[in-house]
């Protein structure tokens, strides 16, 4: 087994990160159109949910086989325990938020539900500062992101914050699954360096062992109706959504960082609507198009602060 490598320090994103970025929110900005696609053909969410891991499991452990990867070995203290941070990352990355984000959005409108999930990439940023060593909050940083949130808030309308504070529960679940997903970002940071086919697919397997009870026992999968449309829409959530997205996501975020990574949480929801306009015929209303210019800016005012600086540190060579 390779042996694994020390964490790498982040960087200032380049234009290839950016396309990387890009492709992250097409592969999961898809997710919005066939999930869509199987729950109105008979498939319940627990069922996709299971699914959808468990397939993005058995893809990238498959694949990692055939590249020659070794799962971490069990041996000693230290094998021991980062295995059993992966079981954690699988459960928090994946079975508990999936639970409480379907659990909240059942008395909360989904605009709502959208911008409390917009807090995901805010969340990052203020815990990778105490949880990293380098990726410390800036102002330049905060106020990208914070553009980034208001642009979500004008996509999905000022109207859907006057839900907030009734169904509070439901609210207070949502906003739950939000840290789950922003603690698995910053401690998937903080692994070590191992392949990332197969350490992504462990992950995600012990995501789909942690639902299985559930799904077994609350959606019975042996007494489903299988329609073949909801079928094909979830092998592409686990293979493209699932499967390449998390190990796309996770490449990312060890290559930049965790903060710049959770951005995709921005732009995904855009995504969507470019995939509604070109495959449905969905008109993109005026706010759409400012959610866009301000999303956009808050992407690059880190950049262009980063290349400002960069003359004035370096050294006189005189």
């Amino acid at each position: 087994m390779n042996a694994p490598s020390p964490v790498v320090g982040t960087r200032h994103p380049g234009f290839a990160d950016y396309g990387l970025l890009l492709f992250l929110s097409l592969l999961w900005g898809s997710s919005f159109l066939t999930i869509k696609i199987a729950v109105e053909h008979g498939m319940p969410p627990l069922t996709l949910a299971s699914l959808r891991v468990g397939i993005g499991a058995a893809v990238l452990l498959g694949f990692a086989r055939l590249l020659g990867q070794r799962a971490p070995t069990f041996q000693g203290h230290q094998g021991k325990g980062l295995w059993l941070r992966i079981l954690i990352l699988g459960v928090i990355g994946n079975s508990l938020p999936f639970f409480l984000i379907g659990w909240g959005e059942q008395t909360t409108t989904s605009q709502l539900a959208g911008i409390l999930m917009a807090t995901i990439p805010i969340l990052v940023v203020i815990l990778a500062h105490f949880f990293t060593h380098d990726e410390r909050l800036t102002v330049p940083r905060f106020a990208g992101v914070a553009l980034g949130f208001t642009g979500m808030i004008v996509l999905v309308g000022v109207d859907a914050l006057r839900g907030l504070g009734e169904q509070v529960m439901g609210q207070l679940l949502i906003i739950g699954g939000c840290i789950s997903y922003s603690l698995y970002g910053v401690n998937a940071k903080r692994l070590p360096q191992l392949p990332p086919q197969m350490l992504i697919g462990v992950i995600l397997a012990a995501g789909f062992v942690a639902m299985l009870p559930f799904w077994l026992v609350i959606d019975r999968p042996w007494t489903l109706h299988w329609d073949w449309r909801a079928v094909v829409a979830a092998i592409w959530l686990g293979v493209l959504s699932t499967g390449a997205g998390n190990l796309l996501y996770y490449v990312l975020m060890r290559r930049v960082a965790v903060g710049f990574a959770s951005l995709n949480n921005y732009i995904v929801p855009l995504m969507a609507l470019i995939y509604g306009y070109f495959l449905l015929g969905e008109q993109p209303h005026l706010n759409a198009l400012v959610a866009l210019v301000l999303i956009l800016s808050g992407l690059a005012l880190p950049r262009i602060v980063a290349a400002r600086r960069r003359p004035a540190e370096r050294p006189n060579p005189g």
